[in-house]
């Protein structure tokens, strides 16, 4: 099963936002949102749902840039959800629309690709751009940029020991576009940036893994909780994003 995220030039930019700092243009009109929702970095780290994606949502955290780009937006300091302590303007993937307790399991292959830019980053210059994370689980792999560096952080247990295994790659992307794929193939985790790429067997770590389900999220999940000024905020823009589920 194979859903691309980035349509083909050609569809209209249709919908838009009326936030106080709006009009925005819906991502939805350009980009295949059927398989995601979104938590916004706002007080409530509200949900959007497929639905309202799909039908035109659009705000000063989730747009569609001047170029064409899905633009991500999350103030430092912003609302967070119930077990992290920071901010996200992220889509979480979904593979049934109208049930998000129907995930995958380490079992078969999964892949997420995308190609993105982080624009702005808050004091800590540090920020999630993609994930696999564990349904009711702690997040298997998250892809962090950090000063313009991509770094993994692979959990090594489910629960217990919150130990990780990280890796920095080389690319220094710093501000520019670069490009990313995290995979998960019968327990074997690989993250390639920019051609580099690492493996990690999960299930060698902790065979408990087997029996977590997991999800792709990806956007822009700031790792920082003290707002400092109207620019303290994390900025990121994809121009490629695409999940695949199976051979």
């Amino acid at each position: 099963m194979h859903r691309p995220l980035l349509c083909l030039a050609g569809l209209l930019l249709g919908g838009c936002s009326t936030d106080k700092e709006g009009p925005y243009q819906a991502p939805g009109a350009r980009y295949d949102l059927s398989h995601w929702k979104l938590t916004l970095p706002d007080a409530d780290a509200s949900e959007v749902d497929s639905a309202r994606l799909r039908g035109g949502y659009a705000s000063r955290y989730f747009h569609l840039a001047g170029d064409g780009s899905m633009a991500f937006v999350a103030p430092a300091g912003g609302g967070s959800t119930r077990n992290s302590d920071y901010p996200r303007a992220e889509l979480r993937e979904l593979l049934d629309p109208a049930d998000d307790n129907r995930n995958w399991s380490v079992a078969g292959s999964h892949q997420l690709n995308a190609s993105a830019q982080v624009l702005r980053a808050p004091s800590t210059q540090k920020i999630i751009v993609g994930q696999i994370h564990g349904f009711d689980a702690r997040p298997l792999v998250k892809l962090q940029w950090h000063k313009g560096q991509l770094k993994a952080l692979i959990k090594r247990h489910p629960k217990g020991s919150n130990e990780e295994y990280k890796h920095s790659f080389a690319a220094q992307v710093g501000n520019a576009p670069f490009s990313y794929a995290i995979t998960m193939r019968d327990g074997v985790v690989t993250v390639q940036v920019e051609g580099e790429r690492i493996q990690y067997d999960v299930l060698a770590s902790d065979p408990a893994w087997r029996e977590v389900r997991f999800y792709f999220k990806a956007g822009a999940y700031v790792q920082d909780d003290d707002r400092d000024g109207d620019e303290d905020v994390g900025e990121v823009r994809f121009t490629q994003l695409a999940v695949r589920h199976g051979d």
